[in-house]
């Protein structure tokens, strides 16, 4: 009896297990399947993707191809651009260039201390309800539109800016110009300008030059050539307080060449570096008699200036005055009238 349960038990059971193993199998088969619609979905989902991306990247490769196109296009017209502004730059230069050649000034004078002053006079008592009366003051090397902005500077005419742009005097210079074109000159002084300032008002700013005319300034006047020099001292720039003229015998030129016209020159040179130790003699003991000058004005051969310059002590202001000054029946008080003077051009 224990025996047939127990084989009943065992059939039980077996059949429990076969059943158990078809039901497994099913349930793998239908999980395989399931995974296999997942996998064929994600294939489709990334085709679509990909699609995407193709059709996204053919869309930005036609955005490139077109913007290299365009890129192009605009080079070539810049480039069509700056050969024409190019071309345009160089004509202008070239009617500015003719146009410079034509332009002259309206009148070139000398003027002396008595004439600038009573120059001067005129000018302050001009008077304008419009502040159109422009006053500049430019120090050496220093040019218009270094000073003024660019709309001030337009007011300018250019023809008068081209005269101003060819003066360039070691001691700089005044601008005086309406508006109007009614008055449009520059002054240039003995002394240097200082610093530069515009002004633009009712009259004319005149007060910083006669300040500088009326200076007392502690000068010292070389006027250098080949055999005859002068030093003169001037304690206030208005008399030579120390008058010194220093003569040698130097040979004149000649202008026969070979052999003979070498020895000469060497002579000739010899007998200059003589005299300029003559000067510098005499100048060392005048330097030393009248300390604290404030600055040298140098005039005569452009050579002989140059090489005196390096012979000055550094701490002097040197002025190159461009007048020729020949040294023959003249006095020292015509000398230091004459570097003392101012220059005056219409424009």
């Amino acid at each position: 009896m224990t025996d047939k349960k127990a084989a009943k038990r065992e059939v039980t059971a077996d059949g429990k297990k076969g059943l158990g193993t078809i039901l497994g199998k099913i349930s793998g088969k239908d999980r395989l399947e399931l995974e296999v619609d997942r996998l064929n979905s994600r294939i489709v989902e990334l085709e679509l993707g990909l699609q995407s991306a193709k059709n996204q990247l053919e869309k930005k490769e036609a955005l490139a191809r077109q913007a290299v196109a365009d890129r192009q296009e605009a080079e070539s017209r810049l480039n069509q651009e700056l050969v024409r502004t190019h071309t345009l730059s160089h004509e202008l230069e070239t009617i500015r260039d003719e146009s410079r050649g034509k332009l002259e000034f309206r009148g070139v004078e000398t003027l002396s201390q008595s004439a600038v002053k009573a120059y001067l006079s005129k000018l302050k008592s001009l008077h304008s309800s419009a502040n159109d009366l422009l006053t500049v003051y430019l120090p050496p090397g220093t040019r218009l539109s270094a000073v003024l902005h660019e709309k001030t500077l337009g007011l300018v005419e250019e023809e008068t800016r081209s005269l101003l742009d060819r003066l360039d005097p070691e001691t700089g210079m005044v601008f005086f110009y309406d508006l109007h074109r009614m008055i449009s000159e520059a002054i240039v002084p003995p002394v240097p300008v200082p610093s530069s300032a515009w002004h633009l008002l009712d009259s004319f700013e005149i007060s910083p030059l006669e300040e500088s005319l009326n200076t007392d300034y502690r000068m010292l006047v070389l006027v250098l050539h080949a055999g005859e020099s002068f030093i003169g001292f001037a304690p206030d720039a208005r008399v030579f307080d120390t008058e010194e003229l220093i003569k040698s015998s130097v040979k004149e030129k000649h202008s026969k060449g070979g052999f003979s016209q070498r020895r000469f020159e060497r002579l000739r040179e010899e007998d200059i570096a003589h005299h300029m130790d003559k000067v510098f003699e005499t100048l060392r003991k005048v330097l030393e008699e009248n300390p604290g000058i404030d600055c040298v004005i140098m005039s005569g051969d452009a050579q002989l200036i140059k090489d005196a310059q390096k012979r000055l002590p550094l701490n002097l202001e040197i002025i190159e005055k461009p007048a020729d000054i020949k040294m023959e029946k003249i006095s020292g008080e015509e000398i230091l009238r004459s570097v003392l003077s101012c220059r005056r051009y219409l424009l």
